[in-house]
């Protein structure tokens, strides 16, 4: 058969896939454009606007928001400026401030001088929305220098208690560009601070007199041990009054250290920029050269010298000197914020002075902010940076007091202004000792303080109280009388004068404070500045009337709440009476008497009394009477009578007779019980009083009775089961005395009067009115009510929530967080442009309907630059948002979130659906700066395999501008010679703004770590930054393989918490519904859920350690309601199979409630059978002392089967300072004897400043209060730790992450039981955002993983330890996304890992080559891990080529039967046989009209059909021609190149001449030319004089 040679061709098919995100937002609405509205006239007391140019300024972003990576969270409560008093007009300048910028006034700074624009610079305070970092001082201190302000003889003070930088000298020009500064939300002008200016003692019942007895130094209260600091101008302390104690001290020349017993135990010159002047030790000494201060003291806490006449409120307190105001009286508030700071750093420091001189107890502020001398300024709302200051102090547990100011008008001035200062006027006693000529001095300011908007009106009652301040003998100070300058400054000695101001009633308070002090520390009462405030305001005497009755019944705008009282104040803390019998003060009744010596002031004659009110029985001597004599002592007796059911009236005591206090005014108080709560019907206060004079003689018993009645309220209706709308109706019933008014309110809104009831006497009916719903917005609201007699009490509220539903269903799209830019989860400042950047916010659904198709936009300078649709917000969902912003623009741009931007949706509010900020965007250096980015190291594969080649990967980055041509990048390895070039290649070219990603092959026999290290050079390279241009990283070489991801799909809200790995199986936990829920995980890692919940109530602890025996031990804080209702937190234990099966659960910490402590970061080891667990306790009670402390708790038990199995050791690190349940879990481990803890507590060491630490500490686990503790870590979290016993010694594998955000490295050593790093076994890597660290144990060594963010994103990485002789590999990319847990068994060959996608949770594994049979095999799964997909994908991909093989099955089926039904037609043909000569070469010459070469089946037979004898013999003619040709190769073999002549196309060749018989030889043929077809590859000789021809294969033109 006649054929030709078979030549099949490749084929090859592509199984194509497409995976598309089908969610699509489409709008078909435009947006439109609201007409331009004509600006509003700013309102007359508003200060001009701010004018950037010729323009208004825009809007600074004042929102409440996160600290950028350098900065600190608020120490002051978020928002508080949007209540600043000095900012009418909102924008975060104080209006102040604004009218300097605008000419209208100039600075009133005491430290002016005049800057580069011409004007007097301004002293102002910067406020932050947070603690303001090293990029905030930064950015501030490049504004101000940009403006000619410079450091030296400026302030510039960072405060500790505020969220502000304080600083003078500012250039008015500087001020709206610091206004501008991102995180400010506030720029005050800083107040002028200026001081306002033997009787008094024993006229406050303090000193013992002829007129009031029982006074507080009569049983020996002086304020002793209290520490007093005076914020003044200084204390000249050597003055005979302030120098010791004893006043033994006659030598004013000695310093307190000269003294045995000094009140000076510390000072500040907080005036002075020199930093030593005001140290933290408190060494400096200031002086007194104006003598205000040292008057003050003498008032506070004078000894009043040997002579004790002029004698200061509290002689037995300490001196604290801290001088906030110059010599000549004033300053700017930089000093007193400066004080305060100082005083409220050293609340607690031990001064060394003795045992009893800790810390500071009281401050005295006798001074205030300069006031207008128009008289038009009321003051301060306690918004200020002064007051602000002075509410820290008193959290930190300082009593501040402060003058009220002495402008004689309405006005409460800075310090005084403060929520928690005690405030005070001042009063004039005429230099006497009784009472009934006092009066309020005339200088003395009034109040209320302005509204600061809180809703809490009580906090506006200011003065507080009042005090004698006129006319004051006090210590002097030593004036200078020399006019030279540096003279020598005299010292005080014991001259006192006469000074008046509130600034002298304020010390009497203080030293009043002082001993209040003293008498709670020695009674244990423990009083905190709250306690003291309140203390003072209810034992004062009251004086005036009431001015807001709604607030108060007894608080006078001039008075406060009233003179203070010494007697008072013992009586409230010593016991007198109140409410029950005195103890120790009760006497036998007295015997009857003659004539009425006494009267009554309260109560008034006749008047009701309420139960559960407190009331005082007050009166005084009659003077009137003649028989009376001198009275000796006041007897009271209070009793109460009552009717019980079906019996005559009884009487019972509720005060039996007992001594009053004082005798020429008399008082004494006690409270009538809430008689209804113990169903007793009360009548009538009975009470009776009887004096006794100096003749033992006793008056008659006096008596008065009063009437019982309620004051309280009930509500019928609305229940608050329903919803209500439109016109509501209140109902219920109200008792009262003497009538009243019916009040309501919302939330903690201000109380709205309803109605006023009229009555006399007690009265009790039922009220109802309307209440209009639709005044309120849609949704819960909750409704209080009380009753209000008309003598001022009040009811117990009554509350009920309501749901207003007046609007139809609909949603409310609103902004629950501002905007923040990132990059991959980190904060960013500002970015370059052409960069690619998230921006995202929390956005919540307010209504009551589900948003759909919400479309959000993100706009740059009101360009859309990004769209998002989000199918739908369910009512009360919160959902992140992050769009992608890529800035081509260089500057400052306005970048805004939209929400619904074409009101697709109708929403119950359309005003909030827009957020906007401005963020910079900044150009990129001009130049080439080549980098290597975080991350940007991986390996292909990802785990290099011993002995096989891979590939080194690492991502150039061009941060520059310009392009950077003709790279070189080489690679060195790290051998036992030292740095090694190993290979080389060359980068063409990477643009400005670009990356290039360089490649180099290497080998590596052995499994372990390879360290490289990768650098960058070029002959014309010129890099800005060479320090970046090399990197160096280590990776592991070993036989493992990371398998493909699978999906894990969760519901709604539901997040995973660990994963168990239990040998092939395991567990995932997740967080469900505030409980653990659980799901099994099959050998593919399929995961299916159990029917079983591990814990309804979780407390946020989760550990596990699986084992070998196919079950995992785990640990978990749970939350559970005990027998009485009290929710409480422990501890508890159990272990947990592959099937979901637990054990009995164990307790094993003593429950706690959640109000007296927490349980948390707990972690567990296992060493065989035994078991060992460690957490964080924190506990308020500590054994009934009421001390708040932090400790670490060890728990061990050798396969435990109950609680009782378990020994805890409760104490093994104690006095941890850390905020509970903010610290990452302790880790615990057993070594070969003792165990081992790795913690986190605050650290101070070294740089003195506060920052979280990381310790380390062993010990016997058996024992309490381990002693070795070290510091190993600062800035320190995320702690791992595993112990290796090498060599019978314990050796620690550990890391940890230090720094946060872009600064976060990871750190890893290998170190002894000292924590000494074992043979420089130690790693230190830049990963920035790293978020999670995991140890694995293995029989190779430690399992490390870890993420970090790359150039890409989020990556985990992998990595080896390896202990026993030491060597590191960390580390490998493995995967994209956040890493969350791991997992590995002890027999496992796989490690477990869950992390996170762009899709959402992953699982996949790191498995050991060498991994034990485990069973069947499904080739399917392993084949869908090597591929590294997930199982949705997997399938597609199966699917794909299942029909890609069958269509191709179908066309190989059809083109067969085609051939057949060919091939049984060409049997009924007639067949011409033939021979198929197959050639060497494919084509050497090719005729003309030769058969053109096609691909097709040339196979078998080659069937002749219908061939001419003309067709036959051509191709015989051929045929015989190319049989001559090798005739003629094979007769001349010596001459290879020539060719045999041509034969005329046509002619029939000559037969070949029988053998034996020599042909004749041919002609030299012409010589050919070789040529190979570019593009087939096919090679063929042409003639040589040819100038082209065509490939006789693909025809393709060939030019020679």
């Amino acid at each position: 058969m006649a054929g030709r040679r078979f030549n099949p061709t490749p084929m090859v098919f592509v199984a194509m896939i497409l995976v598309m995100d089908m969610g699509v937002g489409v709008s078909a609405s435009i947006p439109t454009q609201s007409e331009e509205l004509p600006p509003q006239e700013r309102p007359g007391n508003w200060p001009p606007a701010l004018m950037c140019g010729d323009a208004e300024c825009e809007p600074i972003d004042r929102s409440i928001r996160a600290p950028p990576f350098d900065a600190g969270f608020p120490v002051e409560d978020e928002g508080w400026w949007f209540g600043y008093w000095y900012d009418l007009d909102s924008d975060g300048m104080d209006d102040r401030l604004q009218r300097i910028i605008a000419g209208q006034r100039e600075s009133v700074s005491t430290t002016a001088i005049i800057g580069l624009d011409g004007r007097p610079t301004v002293a102002i305070v910067v406020d932050y929305a947070w603690h303001p970092g090293p990029s905030d001082t930064s950015a501030l201190r490049e504004v101000l220098e940009s403006h000619g302000w410079e450091e030296e003889g400026s302030w510039f003070f960072e405060m500790d208690i505020l969220d502000s930088i304080v600083l003078d000298h500012v250039p008015v020009s500087a001020l709206i560009e610091i206004w501008q500064l991102d995180g400010v939300v506030m720029v005050e002008e800083q107040n002028v601070i200026v001081p306002f200016l033997d009787t008094a003692t024993r006229g406050s019942k303090v000193r013992d007199s002829e007129v009031y007895d029982e006074t507080m130094r009569d049983f020996g209260y002086d304020g002793s041990g209290i520490v007093i600091a005076i914020l003044d101008t200084g204390v000249d302390n050597e003055h005979f009054s302030l120098d010791d104690f004893s006043d033994d001290n006659d030598d004013n020349e000695n310093d307190p250290d000269d003294l045995p017993d000094p009140k000076w135990i510390a000072g500040c010159d907080a005036v002075s920029l020199n930093q030593n002047e005001c140290n933290n030790e408190g060494t400096y000494d200031p002086d007194d050269g104006d003598g205000h201060g040292t008057h003050v003291a003498g008032i506070a806490l004078g000894t009043g010298d040997s002579r004790r006449i002029n004698q200061g409120y509290a002689p037995g307190a300490y001196l604290v000197d801290v001088k906030v105001m110059t010599d000549t009286g004033g300053t700017n508030s930089a000093a007193t914020l400066k004080g305060i700071n100082w005083v409220t750093a050293n609340v607690d420091t031990d001064w060394g002075n003795n045992d009893s001189s800790e810390g500071i107890q009281v401050m005295s502020m006798s001074f205030g902010s300069l006031g207008d001398p128009n008289g038009d300024d009321p003051g301060d709302n306690g918004t200020a940076a002064d007051a602000r200051a002075v509410n820290q102090a008193a959290e930190a547990g300082i009593v501040p007091v402060a003058a009220i100011g002495n402008d004689g008008r309405r006005r409460v001035t800075s310090v005084g202004a403060a929520d928690q200062a005690i405030t005070i006027g001042s009063i004039d006693d005429k230099d006497t000792i009784g009472r009934g000529d006092d009066s309020i001095a005339s200088y003395s300011n009034s109040g209320p303080r302005e509204d600061d908007g809180d809703n809490n009106r009580e906090e506006e009652l200011k003065p507080d109280v009042v005090a004698p301040g006129s006319d004051i003998m006090s210590a002097a100070h030593a004036a200078s009388t020399s006019q030279i300058p540096g003279t020598p400054k005299p010292l005080a000695e014991d001259s006192y004068t006469e000074q008046s101001g509130t600034s002298m009633a304020c010390p009497a308070v203080a030293g009043l404070v002082a001993v209040i002090l003293q008498i709670s520390e020695e009674e244990g009462l423990d009083l905190d500045p709250a306690e003291v405030k309140q203390l003072l305001i209810e034992n004062s005497e009251p004086k005036g009337e009431a001015s807001e009755p709604d607030i108060s019944d007894t608080w006078n705008e001039k008075y406060g709440f009233g003179i203070i009282d010494g007697n008072l104040l013992l009586s409230a803390l010593l016991g007198d009476g109140g409410g029950g019998d005195p103890g120790g003060n009760t006497t036998e009744p007295p015997p009857p008497g003659d004539g009425d010596w006494l009267v009554y002031e309260r109560p008034i004659r006749d008047s009701w009394l309420v139960e559960g009110e407190t009331y005082s029985v007050r009166g005084h001597i009659d003077e009137d009477a003649e028989t009376n004599g001198t009275i000796e002592e006041v007897q009271v007796k209070i009793t109460y009578t009552y009717k019980p059911e079906g019996s005559p009236t009884q009487e019972e005591i509720l005060v039996d007779w007992h001594t009053a206090q004082g005798t020429v005014n008399w008082t004494t108080d006690f409270t009538i019980p809430d008689f209804e709560e113990d169903e007793i019907n009360a009548l009538q206060i009975k009470i009776s009083v009887q004096a006794r004079n100096e003749w033992d003689q006793w008056s008659n018993k006096q008596r008065q009775n009063h009437d019982i009645g309620r004051v309280g309220l009930t509500l019928d209706s609305p229940s608050g089961q329903n919803a209500v709308e439109g016109n509501v109706q209140f109902e219920g019933e109200y008792e009262t005395v003497n009538g009243g008014t019916l009040q309501w309110r919302i939330g903690k809104g201000d109380w709205v009067d309803e109605r006023t009831y009229a009555g006399s006497g007690g009265t009790k009916d039922m009220f109802n009115f309307i209440w209009d719903s639709t005044q309120h917005p849609d949704g819960e609201q909750r409704i209080s009510l009380r009753f209000v007699s008309s003598t001022g009490v009040r009811s117990e509220e009554v509350r009920v929530s309501l749901e207003i539903d007046n609007q139809p269903p609909a949603p409310d799209l609103i902004f629950r967080s501002g905007i923040t830019v990132s990059e991959w989860g980190i904060p960013l400042s500002e970015t370059y442009v052409n960069s690619f950047v998230d921006v995202s916010a929390e956005i919540r659904n307010d209504g009551d309907q589900s948003a759909t198709n919400v479309v959000v936009y993100l706009l740059e300078e009101g360009t859309r630059k990004y769209e998002l649709n989000i199918p739908t917000i369910d009512s009360g969902d919160i959902v992140d948002v992050t769009l992608y912003w890529n800035p081509l623009t260089v500057g400052k741009r306005g970048i805004s979130i939209a929400l619904d931007p074409g009101d697709a949706i109708l929403e119950i509010d359309e005003t909030n659906n827009d957020q906007s900020i401005e963020f910079d965007v900044i150009q990129r250096p001009e130049g080439v700066d080549l980098a290597f980015s975080n991350g940007a190291f991986t390996t292909t594969p990802t785990i290099p395999r011993p002995g096989e080649q891979f590939q080194i990967n690492a991502r150039v980055n061009n941060l520059g501008s310009s392009a950077a041509e003709g790279i070189e990048a080489q690679l060195h390895l790290f051998t036992e010679r030292g740095w090694e070039l190993t290979s080389s290649t060359t980068i063409p070219r990477i643009e400005g703004g670009s990356d290039w990603t360089v490649s180099f092959a290497q080998t590596k026999e052995e499994s372990g770590a390879l360290k490289f290290r990768i650098s960058l050079s070029g002959p014309v390279l010129s890099d800005i930054d060479w320090s970046n241009n090399q990197a160096e990283w280590s990776i592991l070489i070993e036989k493992s393989t990371v398998s493909g991801g699978r999906a894990l799909n969760f519901q709604t809200g539901e997040t995973p918490v660990d994963v168990i790995d239990l040998d092939g199986e395991g567990i995932v936990v997740t967080s469900k519904d505030g409980g653990l829920a659980l799901y099994r995980l099959n050998s593919n890692k399929g995961m299916t859920a159990c029917s079983n919940m591990l814990e309804e109530k979780w407390s946020g602890d989760f550990v596990s350690a699986p084992t070998s025996d196919g079950i995992a031990h785990i640990v978990w804080t749970r939350r559970f309601l005990d027998t009485s209702g009290y929710l409480k937190q422990t501890v508890s234990y159990s272990t947990i199979d592959s099937a979901c099966e637990m054990r009995p659960i164990q307790d094993l910490m003593d429950p706690i409630l959640l109000s007296d402590g927490k349980y948390w970061g707990i972690d567990i080891d296992v060493d065989d059978t035994k078991l060992l667990v460690a957490g964080y306790h924190r506990d308020l009670f500590t054994g009934g002392t009421y001390q708040d402390l932090t400790s670490i708790f060890i728990l061990e038990a050798d396969a435990p089967t109950s609680s009782n199995d378990w020994r805890i050791t409760p104490n093994a690190i104690s006095d941890i300072d850390v905020v509970a349940g903010y610290t990452d879990p302790v880790q615990i481990e057993y070594g070969e004897e003792d165990g081992h803890i790795l913690y986190q507590s605050m650290r101070n060491d070294t740089t003195g400043i506060d920052r979280l630490g990381l310790w380390y500490a062993h010990g016997d686990i058996k024992q309490s209060s381990w002693t070795y503790k070290k510091a190993v870590g600062d800035h320190a979290s995320l702690p791992q730790m595993k112990v290796k016993t090498v060599d019978d010694e314990d050796r620690l594998v550990v890391a940890w992450k230090e720094g946060s955000g872009i600064n976060s490295e990871l750190i890893t050593r290998v170190v002894d039981d000292t924590f000494n790093t074992i043979d420089n076994s130690s790693m230190q890597i830049s990963a920035r955002g790293l978020s999670q660290i995991v140890f694995s144990e293995t029989s190779r060594g430690i399992q490390i993983m870890h993420d970090m963010v790359g150039s890409s994103g989020p990556q985990v990485h992998y990595g080896m330890i390896n202990s026993e002789n030491p060597w590191m590999a960390i580390s490998n990319r493995i995967s994209d996304g956040w890493l969350h847990s791991v997992s590995r068994s002890p027999d496992s060959g796989e490690a477990v890992i869950i992390h996170t996608s762009t899709q959402g949770w992953v699982i996949r594994t790191v498995i050991d080559d060498s991994k034990p049979n485990t069973g069947a095999i499904d080739i399917l799964e392993e084949l869908r891990f090597q591929l590294g997909l997930d199982e949705g994908s997997f399938n597609i991909l199966v699917g794909g080529i299942a029909i890609a093989v069958l269509l191709l099955c179908t066309i190989v089926l059809g083109v067969m039967s085609t051939r057949a039904i060919r091939w049984m037609g060409g049997r009924r043909r007639k067949t011409a046989q033939g021979v198929v000569m197959l050639e060497d070469d494919v084509v050497d010459v090719i005729d003309d009209d030769d058969i053109p070469v096609e691909t097709i089946d040339t196979s078998s037979i080659v069937e002749v059909v219908g061939a001419d004898v003309e067709t036959t013999s051509q191709r015989q003619d051929r045929r015989q021609r190319r049989a001559n040709q090798q005739e003629v190769a094979q007769m001349s073999p010596d001459e290879p190149n020539l060719t045999p002549p041509p034969v005329n196309q046509g002619m029939i060749a000559e037969p070949i001449p029988p053998m034996g018989e020599k042909p004749p030889l041919p002609g030299l043929p012409p010589m050919n030319k070789p040529v190979i077809c570019p593009e087939c590859g096919s090679r063929f000789d042409v003639a040589f004089e040819l100038k082209m021809t065509r490939c006789p294969i693909c025809a393709l033109r060939i030019d020679l």
